[in-house]
């Protein structure tokens, strides 16, 4: 026997207690044939490769109004019926507690949104139910999902997708001087920022695909790169070069400047956390999604290193699950700037295959394609394309560390450094941009950029795409300078800006205590984490008040201070 896992959304819609029938039961949603599709595509896999269905996760989206499984199988005798025969049990996996839930609605509504895309993640479940073949699968995803109570029924592949990069060796220099993409056109220009002492503070980042090798030499001394706490990778993540695919990102951002190896992009950054999509626990994608946006808060930025099947099987955004875009959905709304690979499958989104993705709206995610490493800045082949994909990075030739097709110094595993390529590499170099440019911002008003903010901005001030494929649209390149300095030309940034909380840990390092000094003397939040990811202590303090930290073990730790909107993350040492 077969067991698969649903995802169910439910709406307030009048149900009866007539028997199920063509007659008198509403069809919201007749995709069947799609959503069949979709779940074979979701693989990579032909048909013939999928004769019977295995352990997918399916996630059930309950519709607007309905509180939970229990209230859905209440108003409809037919729907409880149907469950109970079939064997089909419902969990809420996704992790959001009402805490969060509360703060993310408070923060979207801050942001002028409603709250309404939070609340719709209490609503979205994951379902099991004992099926014997692939008929019996169809049979029970095309009944389920005709249900009234149903929003929408989304077929998740529990076999890992590749990520999305392109295998391309090129021989090159040596290394920081060869990482051309953090000068000036036809880079970023990320070196504009270090020259104004800009270089990623107090900026949280979180990566979700396969995590990284935390051994490897760019990695292995930084305390503020870390894998996610309470999880481990998966057994199977050693018969491929996933965890790779991830040192390769990681390192883009944040290699220490030492003379050493890489510089990354935004190698002062307070955080880089790797979320795994497969663990011991199992592969699931949403659950990795959930669980960074539930370690994110408003202004932390989120890259989506993943990818998915669409038309014919060739990858498009992990958006196009309606799962990953309700969750999406929710965190931009929130404030959680969200960067996500477009992926490298040439797809045209404007089809009309993807109607019913673009009939969503926007997802409030910046969609990153890949473009050429030169001034033309033209789309390269494999990279997803449309209107809905907003800015490109260099999907070619970005110096990184891992895999070895570079150099592999002294034969060692955790020495090596390849040339990354596809919208695996044009994600992170879009999303070292945005690092600086929010750092900045912080710093100067205190306050966060919002996504849509953010996105506008780097589509304002980048440099336009070129070449011969102009109408295939991958967007502009961020440029951070263009994008500082127009911050700067605007005065409703003075007029409007709080001053930046500005604070000082002392004594550090310490033994027994620390306090915050803040000039303003106001009242400040403050909760320390320890450098595998976990709060130690959370407190309302007053400047200079002391924090106890005699019972912490010896080590570093993080501090993040927040007064109002404002936030600040600052580093001190237990002795």
């Amino acid at each position: 026997m077969i067991c698969f896992h649903f995802i169910i959304i439910f709406d307030i819609i009048q149900t009866n207690s007539q028997p199920l029938n063509k007659n008198n039961m509403k069809t919201k949603i007749k995709l069947l044939p799609l959503l069949v599709f979709c779940f074979f595509l979701s693989f990579g896999q032909s048909l013939s490769d999928r004769s019977a269905p295995k352990n997918d996760l399916i996630y059930v989206c309950f519709s607007k109004g309905i509180s939970s499984e229990k209230d859905a199988l209440s108003k409809n005798p037919e729907l409880e019926r149907f469950t109970r025969e079939n064997g089909i049990s419902f969990t809420y996996d996704l992790g959001f507690n009402n805490e969060k839930i509360n703060e993310m609605i408070a923060s979207s509504k801050r942001n002028g949104n409603s709250g309404e895309s939070v609340l719709k993640l209490k609503r979205i479940f994951r379902a099991s139910v004992p099926v014997q073949d692939g008929d019996s699968f169809q049979r029970v995803t095309q009944t389920l999902e005709k249900f009234p109570e149903i929003e929408y029924v989304s077929v998740m592949s529990s076999t890992p997708v590749e990520p999305p990069l392109v295998n391309m060796f090129v021989a090159t220099p040596d290394l920081e001087s060869v990482q051309t993409y953090l000068n000036d056109n036809p880079g970023i220009n990320a070196k504009y920022a270090w020259s104004r002492g800009i270089t990623g503070q107090n900026i949280r980042i979180r990566d979700v695909e396969y995590g990284f090798y935390k051994t490897h030499e760019m990695l292995a001394n930084q305390n503020s790169i870390q894998l996610e706490p309470g999880y481990s990778p998966n057994s199977g993540l050693a018969n491929n070069n996933y965890r790779d695919h991830g040192t390769a990102v990681v390192s883009i951002l944040g290699s220490v400047k030492d003379n050493i190896g890489l510089t990354g992009a935004v190698y002062s950054a307070s955080e880089i956390k790797g979320y795994m999509e497969w663990t011991t626990v199992g592969y699931n994608r949403a659950a990795a999604v959930s669980r960074s946006i539930n370690a994110s808060q408003a202004g932390d930025i989120i890259l989506y290193e993943m990818q998915t099947g669409g038309k014919d099987g060739q990858y498009c955004p992990a958006e196009y699950d309606s799962v990953i875009w309700d969750l999406t959905k929710a965190a931009t709304d929130s404030g959680i700037i969200i960067i996500a690979a477009a992926g490298n499958g040439n797809q045209d989104l404007d089809d009309p295959f993807y109607a019913t993705y673009r009939a969503r709206g926007n997802s409030g995610a910046i969609i990153v394609g890949a473009g050429t490493p030169n001034t033309t800045h033209s789309k390269q082949s494999f990279s997803t394309y449309g209107s809905r994909v907003d800015v490109q990075g260099w999907g070619s030739s970005v110096l990184a560390a891992g895999y070895g097709s570079y150099a592999k110094y002294d034969n060692d595993n955790n020495r090596t450094y390849n040339y990354f390529s596809g919208t695996s590499s044009a994600t992170p170099t879009v999303a070292s941009a945005a690092v600086l440019i929010q750092s900045f911002y912080r710093q100067t008003t205190g306050q966060n950029l919002t996504p849509a903010a953010m996105r506008n901005l780097l589509v304002s001030t980048g440099i336009p795409q070129g070449g011969t494929d102009v109408n295939k649209k991958i967007g502009p390149l961020p440029n951070v300078r263009n994008a500082i300095l127009q911050l700067e030309g605007k005065s409703t940034i003075s007029a409007k800006a709080l001053p930046a909380l500005e604070v000082k840990v002392y004594p550090n390092p310490s033994n027994n205590y620390i306090a915050i000094q803040n000039t303003e003397n106001k009242k400040m939040d403050i909760e320390v984490i320890n450098m595998n990811g976990r709060s130690v202590i959370k407190a309302g303090v007053s400047s200079d008040e002391k924090i106890n930290i005699s019972d912490l073990p010896v080590g570093q730790y993080i501090i993040n201070i927040n007064e109002g909107s404002r936030r600040v993350v600052e580093k001190f040492t237990k002795l």
